[in-house]
């Protein structure tokens, strides 16, 4: 009896330490998900992009001409002004009536990754007036890193870009992407990544949610001179 008591006693420790233990890594995660670091801002802008919180997602708006490496992408969408191009989980992202399974597929990284592009016809800010967005200035440099990077994102092992069908809303489209999404790198992730990727002073670690990366990009200059 003193024996099986001395277990039972271990056992409900180990669980408390463990309950402990997730509590300190969600305080800690969170905690590091607002932190930026200080990078003055490229000078020389020229060009705005744009951030948008879809809610559960961010997406960016840049202009199409960002992507004009793709012609594929200029036949689909024509003359757009801008494109939003998101990433993130392939079987999450594409399903309107999201399952307890697809979520845990999607945290687990089975799925795969995708693209999603949409054309935005006129002024973004007026487009998404119903969502949060926030203008950035960027330098013909960065402009031009940001579409290099955005091209690694397509995946291109046919030869082109590869369309997949109709995309949620608007005149939009669903691309195969590359990229392993799951729990610590999601569609938020990818956008701090990129954001990152040119010197903006913003920590692109541990951006797992769309309001972290609201918060980090929040005292970023807007509108370009």
């Amino acid at each position: 009896m003193l024996i099986y008591n001395s277990i039972e006693c271990i056992n409900r420790w180990s669980t408390r330490k463990l309950v402990l233990f997730r509590l300190f890594m969600v305080f800690f995660i969170c905690l590091l998900s607002y932190f930026t670091y200080a990078v003055e801002p490229a000078s020389g802008s020229n060009a705005s992009i744009y951030v948008i919180n879809n809610g559960w997602h961010t997406g960016l708006v840049l202009p199409a001409t960002a992507l004009k490496q793709f012609p594929e992408l200029k036949q689909r969408f024509g003359d757009v002004p801008y494109l939003e191009m998101g990433w993130g989980d392939k079987g999450f992202y594409q399903e309107r009536n999201v399952t307890a399974g697809i979520a845990i597929r999607a945290m687990l990284g089975i799925s795969g990754s995708i693209i999603h592009l949409v054309a935005v016809p006129y002024d973004p800010k007026q487009y998404f007036k119903n969502s949060q967005i926030k203008e950035i200035c960027l330098s013909s440099v960065q402009l031009q890193r940001l579409s290099q990077n955005l091209a690694q994102s397509f995946d291109q092992s046919s030869g082109s870009v590869s369309a997949l069908g109709k995309g949620l809303y608007g005149d939009s489209e669903f691309y195969a992407a590359l990229g392993a999404y799951h729990l610590f790198n999601t569609c938020n992730s990818w956008t701090a990544q990129q954001l990152a990727s040119l010197d903006l002073p913003i920590w692109p670690y541990f951006k797992l949610t769309a309001s972290s990366v609201m918060n980090a990009i929040a005292a970023l200059p807007e509108q370009c001179q």
